[in-house]
């Protein structure tokens, strides 16, 4: 048969276990404004591996439109009652090997977990991957880095942002090959990993790799923090607008929300005026100290907090800078090479199963013997199992990725209507909506002010 080629519709790295994927959404756009007659595929999974899916293409966008389709390596016939029941088992069928396959890969992880096996992905900072041993082995460079990493949270002088502006500063490559980010270091700081364990849905278990730490170490860290989110929660609720995320922007410490009384002790008139002052002048929580020779100065609440808020009604109405910073964002905690791994490996397990259907042809027409292909196929179906089960855990990566676009996509909404909302708002939901768009607010001894939207 002769085929005029209308395009190439290729979800690179997108699984089929939806329909949510960009080229896929071109296609339906496509089929409905009738710009092909006939959709032809490879095989019926790679179309979609849900059943509803693949009905709804087929009775709600193909159909309707008189829009056929065709399989390279599968025979149906949709024209006919028979046909349409035929892929309508074949799309049970595609559904049930996928969850097959996440249902076998959970119970493996879970045993692997318990045997203290590393549950895959990329190595922590501070281990190697072997794969020779299947486990974790300590490389020394990093795990200084780490061991560093714990002693200067300890130390107390810096918080998360100041630890990661001294890596920057130092340029030291964090493990994404990119600048530090906050999450990053949280992630370091709180995985149990380093204490020589395996954690996995939330239980623990003894791992067989090195540790990096003691666990008293670590332990006294998880401490810190707990005290340190207390102080923010404590601070969001009971103090101004941006307590528990402004900071000094001349030494990097965080600054408190404090309501000086002016004219002690005369109460009538009582003057009361609200200040952000940074830990390291004010000298109230040592640890909190970043720099004792810091002066930035006793800044007023309501000027930081207008300032703060002209920011936000300045990106409410020009969406096209929000959408660039949204998108700089993304590009720093998205691996992008996740996406080109998971086509890698898409191709070698079709390598794979190519390599089956030759055997399995070779054994039909009599060319070797049963014994001959056992001996060929179990090597291939184990690397076949291992190659799923991977690309899995790297979907699951995917994943995350696009829930912090999805972050980034509900913060631009609200940034949308942002004028509205905050004329509605009350106090305390103000408080939360600045809370959700920031990430952090600096406050300069000059008196300007800077805001990062949130990650």
């Amino acid at each position: 048969m002769d085929w005029e080629i209308f395009d190439f519709y290729v979800d690179d790295g997108y699984s089929g276990k939806n329909l949510n994927r960009p080229d896929m959404q071109r296609l339906i756009k496509d089929a409905q404004a009738k710009k092909f007659d006939t959709v032809l595929f490879v095989k019926l999974d790679r179309l979609s591996r849900k059943q509803r899916d693949t009905l709804y293409l087929l009775e709600d966008v193909f159909e309707p439109h008189g829009i056929g389709i065709k399989s390279v390596t599968e025979s149906f016939d949709t024209t006919t009652p028979f046909g349409k029941a035929a892929l309508g088992m074949m799309a049970v069928f595609a559904q049930l090997e996928r969850e097959t396959i996440v249902e076998r890969v959970r119970l493996a992880k879970k045993e692997s977990a318990k045997q203290g096996r590393f549950m895959g992905g990329p190595a922590p900072l501070g281990y190697d991957h072997d794969p020779a041993k299947k486990r974790l082995v300590i490389n020394e460079e990093q795990a200084d880095l780490v061991r560093w990493i714990y002693y200067e949270y300890l130390k107390g002088e810096r918080g998360y942002k100041g630890i990661v502006e001294l890596l920057n500063q130092k340029g030291i490559p964090s493990p994404t090959g990119r600048k530090w980010n906050t999450v990053t270091l949280k992630f370091i700081l709180t995985n149990p990993i380093y204490t020589g364990v395996i954690e996995h849905k939330g239980e623990r278990h003894k791992g067989n790799h090195p540790s990096i730490l003691d666990r008293s170490k670590w332990d006294e860290v998880q401490r810190l923090l707990a005290q340190r989110g207390a102080v923010r929660s404590a601070a969001t609720v009971h103090g101004g607008l941006v307590s528990g995320i402004v900071y000094c922007g001349e030494c990097g410490a965080r600054m408190r929300y404090k309501r000086v009384w002016q004219n002690y002790p005369c109460k009538e008139p009582k003057k009361v005026i609200d200040y952000y002052v940074c830990y390291s002048q004010d000298k109230s929580t040592p640890y909190m100290t970043r720099s004792k020779e810091c002066r930035v100065g006793y800044k007023r609440a309501a000027e930081v907090e207008d300032a703060v808020v002209d920011v936000l009604r300045k990106y409410s109405v020009d969406i096209g800078a929000v959408a660039e910073i949204a998108g700089e964002l993304l590009d720093g905690n998205e691996d992008k090479d996740l996406l080109r791994t998971i086509n890698r490996l898409r191709k070698e397990l079709t390598g794979i199963d190519k390599k089956l259907e030759r055997w399995y042809d070779a054994f039909e027409k009599g060319a070797i013997s049963p014994d001959d292909l056992v001996e060929r196929i179990n090597g291939l179906r184990e690397k076949k199992k291992s190659l799923e089960s991977e690309i899995i855990e790297l979907e699951d990566h995917v994943q995350k990725a696009n829930e912090r676009a999805i972050t980034m996509a509900d913060i631009v909404e609200v940034l949308k209507n942002f004028s509205e909302l905050w004329t509605q708002a009350s106090a305390d939901e103000r408080r939360g909506i600045v809370s959700n768009l920031l990430n952090g607010v600096k406050v300069f001894k000059d008196g300007h002010v800077e805001v990062e939207l949130g990650e």
